[in-house]
């Protein structure tokens, strides 16, 4: 007798969330990806395509899209949360009469909520009332490639190993290797801050600055994250690996980055509206997240330059040019990883 396979329910019809959705179907599992917007999720039925991830395959049969909660969450397993970062609290408190007990509630968006500062696991567990199976999965994972079934590789983070382990094996594929941690802190502050240095690298790029440029930026950017880090907890290995570095040069250097987009465009002389207005209706969490980690950073006295510029950048305070000179004529210093 075949036994009935596991089930994930993805909150969240974005990019993303439709990505791991046909992720979850192509590894064997049962699906339901749950939406808000009833003509998105009409579209998405209709023609078994997401605008957002043109060059993918059609959505697979398999795949349970819909707009009833109860429907999505029954018998799941696991809950994502593909929500901007800035919605899922109250998303998560609008659905929680429908969450299943018991069962991981997995943060796949990165940023900082604004006001708050909080991270996202922060916001999932003030609504839930505890931390238990909360979990942050994180890595260079571009939704474009993971919904085509390129390989890649991720990693899942949760105070409890059992969490991280169940949520390991559920996940993992021949096409997308999991890897686990207990440093939740680590791997959420890297994959918020990397936002923040994408825009600052389209920036870069934008300006026509050169390789040697942007190879600076991205190697102190990486220390200027790593200090963050550190500082609120995080390990410093987390800042070399998947999280950290892994997802930095994806970000910041790859043409699927929404946040690299915004700063090539701002780059050009758009204004950050018209930056936004282009990326189609998805979101570019670095731009909510940059001063909200600047608010975090100076709380715990840690000096985030990058960081900080592309803030002055984002408020109309100084021009990109302006910004880049500015860095480059800091005080001289001793370089400390």
């Amino acid at each position: 007798m075949l036994s009935t396979p596991r089930k994930i329910a993805l909150v969240g019809t974005g990019a993303w969330g439709t990505a791991l959705a046909v992720h979850g179907v192509n590894a064997g599992l049962s699906v339901s990806l749950l939406g808000r917007r009833p003509e998105l999720v009409a579209r998405l039925l209709e023609t078994h395509e997401h605008p957002a991830l043109a060059g993918a395959p059609p959505l697979p049969g398999a795949l349970d899209i819909t707009l009833d909660a109860e429907r999505a969450f029954a018998g799941a397993d696991a809950v994502l949360w593909a929500v901007s970062v800035q919605a899922t609290g109250k998303e998560m408190e609008r659905l929680r009469p429908f969450l299943p007990a018991g069962v991981p509630q997995v943060a796949t968006s990165k940023g900082i909520e604004v006001g708050s500062r909080r991270r996202i696991t922060q916001v999932m567990a003030e609504v839930q009332g505890s931390t238990s199976g909360l979990a942050i999965l994180s890595g260079p994972t571009f939704a474009l490639e993971v919904a085509r079934a390129l390989p890649a590789a991720a990693v899942v983070a949760s105070y409890e190993p059992s969490v991280s382990l169940f949520l390991q094996e559920l996940l993992s594929s021949p096409t997308l290797r999991i890897y686990r941690s207990e440093d939740v802190a680590g791997v959420e502050i890297a994959g918020a801050a990397k936002n923040v240095i994408a825009i600052a690298a389209g920036l870069v790029d934008g300006l026509e600055l050169g390789q040697n440029t942007r190879a600076a930026l991205l190697t102190r950017a990486l220390a200027e994250i790593r200090r963050l880090g550190t500082k609120l907890g995080g390990s410093p290995e987390t800042f070399s690996g998947l999280a950290g570095t892994g997802d930095l040069i994806l970000t910041a250097t790859g043409n699927l980055s929404r946040n690299r987009r915004v700063g090539l465009a701002l780059a050009k002389g758009a204004t950050l509206a018209e930056a936004l207005a282009s990326l189609g209706g998805e979101v570019a969490e670095g731009v909510a997240t940059t001063p909200a980690i600047l608010e975090v950073a100076r709380e715990a006295g840690v000096e985030m330059p990058i960081a900080e510029m592309v803030g002055r950048i984002l408020s109309g305070s100084v021009a990109p040019r302006e910004a880049v000179r500015a860095l480059m004529t800091r005080g001289l210093k001793e370089e400390k990883g």
